[in-house]
């Protein structure tokens, strides 16, 4: 869920947010650090979503207790009304997730930055609780 949500200066209004999906894959030998081998970025299936495509990338991390990444997610929606009706716009959106590793999960503060055609649209923020499944 958002905390909160803004339409940047100028840009078309805000729909509604479609939850987006992280998964991480990580190793640890022993007592080091944390080592991630695989990060995916997508957005839960939506019938006004289409192509979506997203990658997921490390900043900076201590390997142990905090973790900064980036996730860069397209994809194309669809009017929901008026003249464009069934046709699409393309959506970029670039978050930064901050990560504290506590012992419940990993706590991370999302900021998102969304462009719709290429142009600034909206700025937003979250926040959860990312819990470690094994396997």
């Amino acid at each position: 869920m958002l905390d909160s949500i803004e339409r940047l200066p100028g840009a078309p209004p805000v729909g509604y947010w479609t939850p987006k999906t992280y998964r991480m894959c990580y190793k640890r030998v022993g007592y080091g650090p944390f080592q991630l081998t695989f990060t995916e970025a997508g957005i839960q299936r939506n019938r006004m979503i289409t192509n979506a495509q997203g990658t997921m990338d490390v900043v900076s991390t201590d390997g142990r207790t905090y973790a900064t990444l980036r996730a860069l997610l397209h994809f194309d929606e669809y009017h929901s009304r008026g003249y464009f009706r069934g046709l699409t716009f393309p959506v970029d959106e670039v978050t930064k997730l901050q990560c504290q590793i506590e012992p419940d999960g990993m706590h991370v503060i999302g900021s998102v930055y969304g462009m719709r055609n290429t142009q600034p649209w909206f700025r937003a923020y979250w926040h959860a609780v990312f819990v470690h499944v094994p396997g």
